[in-house]
């Protein structure tokens, strides 16, 4: 592509021959016209750059007694005679092949009879062309996109101004179209998911007198870029070449390591930097300005997180308006070992409104979380999109008229059901919905909403905390922490999920349950009561009763909660330490290990990696083999952590700010 200058020069030397004895009072006026042009530019261009190009001029001038003169060439100079000597307004313009104006330039002076050139300056762009950039994201994962558009000129020092995007999100484009006076720009482009910013651009555009401008960018979410060359004009219209590169070439881009981008002159010997400024941008978002620039180029450091980033380089003279851009693009990828957790997002929350300490976090299939808010009667089935959660469904009060009395929410990521308790009405109820997969909707399960009690038993509900989840056999155990000790059992059967039966349990001490797991293999079941430091495991046979109730082997003080961390290890704790159990069939299972970590919360994949929020705001990884747990690593959030969900490959947190942090499972 090519790039014209903003602004050309004419230099007109005016050589006085005055000539007495012919004609007194007379001179000829001689004009040497030089311009320049740019040569190839990254910067957005008319589709026929050549029309950028000057190839003849209009000159004219007025001067003593109204005198006038007008003349019409494209040669590089020309002679004007017979002018009268005095003063003198010449006026120049630059046109080009097609005749359109593109440049002017005024200069008074005065004739006289000692020759002395003189120097007109084109330093006006005239008219006005138009814009257009179409913005595609359809490679990418946005599912609530909007496009902020911003443009800087024809002066650099000017305020950016907003332009309007017209988003089509079928095609999943963007369009933008403007009328545009002549000069050099730049657009920045903000594409957003939800609210939430997911990439980033800037370029440079050329707008000429009655010529289109145009461009287009399609944004990855997995790239690795190489350097970009970019030309633009120095001081002295000379073109200059450059690169932006990633300093050490490095193959791959981890998180949370700083990392150096480079523009350099591929010629610094021959550059001429006076007046050169250059912007540095990522993302979209600018972060530092170098001025002035000298023969080394320039560089910025940068510590980005996970997911795909741009550097842009705006080089540009505030003195003639000439801008180049150059742009890198990069893919970063978490960095640690395998089964460690990457912060994606500490506030990935955004497109939900009302999260409070209240707030509910369950998983679903295919990587999915509910999140439901009490206080505000919503609940939402959100994806994982853009390093935020993405709504992909919100239910109120007109679908669930029970969602502002909401107790509890119990779902599990490989079984289509949720399970919700309320105290609508004034008893203890609960809820059984189907999440349906295809759709990613929840539709309430005929005859599974129970208000107080099962009417087949009479036995009235209490206080509902606890479930787990056995898709292995199809069983789903709710307990009621009430003085009957019942869990009651609802099974998958004929494509939907039905009312199977009640199982008591061990003995009083254990009406209280605080938690309940399953293995991944169904073959156990264990539950943990706040008031004991020993928890109760069974036996689940294939009518989803549970038989074998054993206690386990004590802990120091009570625990709180509990997970299968493999099919042979159990952990359980509280917020003053973990253990672990050996999983034994048909016996107590017997303390293993302990290990020195205070717990808010656990979540496990139940396949050798579990996660646990401590006391200190931090997310610890751990991996499991046979008995054996070893610390991965750890991040440490902004605030405390009230509750964390595994669902999937991400693990999402509720902190005590009223954030959803989102990480990441490394793979």
């Amino acid at each position: 592509m090519r790039k014209s200058n903003a602004l050309f020069i004419i230099v007109v030397f005016i050589a006085l021959l005055v000539s007495c004895a012919e004609n007194p009072g007379t001179t000829t006026m001689k004009l040497i016209l030089s311009t320049s042009s740019d040569g190839v530019s990254r910067t957005l261009l008319p589709s026929d750059s050549t029309l950028l190009d000057v190839t003849k001029y209009t000159i004219s001038g007025t001067g003593p007694n109204g005198k006038t003169f007008t003349v019409n060439t494209d040669n590089s100079s020309v002679e004007i005679e017979g002018l009268t000597i005095g003063e003198w307004t010449v006026t120049a313009k630059g046109l080009n092949r097609e005749g359109t104006e593109l440049v002017s330039g005024t200069s008074t002076f005065r004739l006289t009879a000692t020759a002395a050139p003189q120097t007109v300056v084109l330093n006006t762009l005239i008219g006005t062309g138009t814009f257009s950039y179409v913005l595609d994201w359809s490679l990418c994962d946005v599912l609530s996109p909007s496009i902020d558009v911003f443009l800087t000129g024809p002066d650099m020092d000017a305020d950016e101004v907003p332009l309007v995007a017209t988003l089509n999100t079928n095609t999943k484009t963007a369009t933008i179209s403007e009328s545009l006076a002549s000069g050099s720009y730049k657009v920045r482009v903000i594409l957003k998911d939800g609210g939430q910013q997911v990439a980033g651009l800037v370029e440079a555009v050329r707008i000429s007198n009655g010529t289109s401008t145009s461009g287009s960018h399609t944004f990855h979410f997995s790239e690795l870029g190489p350097s970009v060359l970019t030309y633009f004009t120095d001081a002295t219209g000379t073109p200059i070449k450059g690169t932006l590169s990633a300093e050490g070439n490095p193959e791959t881009f981890l998180d949370g390591v700083q990392y150096t981008y480079v523009f350099a002159f591929n010629e610094p010997e021959n550059v001429s930097t006076e007046g050169l400024s250059i912007d540095w941008y990522y993302d979209g978002n600018k972060l530092q300005e170098t001025t002035p620039v000298d023969r080394t180029g320039s560089s910025v450091s940068i510590v980005p997180g996970n997911g795909v980033h741009r550097v842009d380089a705006v080089v540009y003279n505030k003195l003639r308006g000439s801008t180049g851009s150059a742009a890198y693009s990069f893919t970063v990828v978490p960095n640690g070992q395998v089964g460690e957790m990457a912060l994606l997002n500490e506030h990935a929350g955004n497109a939900i409104s009302a999260i409070s300490q209240s707030t509910f976090i369950t998983p679903l299939p295919d990587d999915l979380f509910l999140v439901v808010t009490p206080s505000s009667a919503k609940m939402y089935v959100c994806t994982v999109a853009s390093r935020s959660l993405q709504v992909l469904k919100t239910y109120d009060a007109s679908n669930f008229p029970y969602l502002g009395s909401i107790k509890h929410v119990f779902s599990d990521p490989e079984m289509e059901y949720v399970i919700l308790t309320d105290n609508y009405g004034g008893t203890e109820n609960f809820s059984a919905l189907r999440f349906n997969q295809n759709s990613k909707t929840l539709e309430q399960i005929p005859g599974m909403r129970f208000e107080g009690l099962v009417p087949a038993y009479g036995l009235p509900f209490t206080n509902f905390t606890a479930a787990a989840f056995n898709p292995s056999k199809g069983y789903i155990y709710l307990s009621d922490a009430g003085m009957y000790g019942f869990d009651y059992i609802l099974k998958v059967s004929g494509g939907t999920l039905v009312d199977a039966g009640t199982v008591q349990k061990k003995s009083s001490t254990y009406y209280n349950v605080s938690d309940m797991d399953v293995s991944e293999n169904g073959r156990y079941e264990a539950s943990a009561s706040a008031s004991s430091a020993k928890f109760v495991s069974a036996l689940t046979t294939d009518l989803g009763s549970l038989i074998s109730m054993y206690e386990s082997e004590a802990a120091p003080s009570a625990l709180n909660r509990l997970r299968f961390v493999n099919n042979q290890t159990v952990v359980a704790g509280n917020a003053t330490g973990l253990y672990s159990y050996k999983v034994v069939s048909d016996a107590p299972y017997t303390k293993y290990k302990s290990i020195g970590i205070s717990m808010t919360d656990i979540a496990a994949d139940g396949s050798n990696y579990f996660y646990v929020a401590d006391n200190s705001k931090r997310i610890v990884s751990f991996e499991v083999s046979g008995y054996e747990i070893a610390q991965l690593g750890s991040t440490q959030l902004e605030s405390s952590i009230v509750r964390i969900c595994l669902s999937g490959k991400y693990l999402a947190v509720l902190t005590s700010q009223n954030e959803i942090a989102l990480f990441e499972v490394i793979e």
